[in-house]
């Protein structure tokens, strides 16, 4: 299958969702609705912002991130893709540093409700074409999931969680994980991530604006 997130080799982003939006997967129904805990299912477009740096971190390495945008869609019961990402604004240790997102459209994403330590559910990427590739000077090294990194989770809070900080659905990265896939001996074996994005989703389909508030519940 092809590829659907703190964001890890930044955005790593998703990242942030990808972010959007971990505890395990719970046996609850997921719905994906609009405005609040009562409002209509929704299914359409979402964009992934970040709110803050974006950072991650290896071996005697770390690196940063200003800027994160991830847009994909979503379904009201959860299922969703990754269909383009941009990460700018990039620094590191070892100075200037790119950030891309390799093998996109991710397709198996999916957003499940199940509260669990401040949270309200969680966005899991599983696919194992997902890759990201970070380059600094002279290095280059691409990050994705392997056996010993089997997805990329965005913890998710609703827009009314006591926790949240953002006022919109919001997805976190802390310490989420990536494996080392290809790249020079100086790259990093593996690299954490850690990051808070923003969820918005299309109030109509042919908006061009992410102005829809998201919420998920049971």
């Amino acid at each position: 299958m092809k590829p659907l997130a703190r964001i890890g080799v930044p955005l790593i982003a998703a990242t942030a969702t990808v972010g959007l939006l971990a505890t395990s997967a719970s046996a609850a129904t997921t719905t994906v609705r609009r405005d609040d805990s009562t409002g209509a299912p929704f299914s359409g477009s979402y964009q992934i912002t970040n709110v803050g740096a974006l950072t991650f971190t290896g071996s005697g390495f770390t690196a940063s991130c200003s800027s994160a945008d991830l847009r994909g869609t979503i379904q009201s019961g959860g299922t969703g893709t990754l269909d383009s990402a941009a990460v700018s604004g990039c620094t590191s240790s070892l100075g200037s540093a790119t950030v891309s997102f390799l093998n996109l459209p991710y397709d198996d994403g999916r957003l499940t409700y199940g509260p669990s330590g401040g949270y309200d559910g969680a966005l899991v990427f599983s696919d194992t074409d997902l890759a990201i590739r970070a380059s600094f000077g002279f290095v280059s090294c691409t990050y994705g999931l392997d056996s010993a990194h089997p997805d990329l989770t965005f913890d998710a809070r609703n827009p009314d969680n006591a926790n949240n900080v953002t006022g919109e659905f919001e997805g976190v990265m802390d310490g989420a994980s990536l494996g080392l896939k290809s790249g020079s001996f100086l790259c990093p074996s593996d690299v954490t991530a850690d990051g808070l994005a923003k969820a918005l989703g299309k109030v109509a389909e042919t908006d061009t604006a992410y102005t829809q508030t998201l919420y998920v519940t049971s």
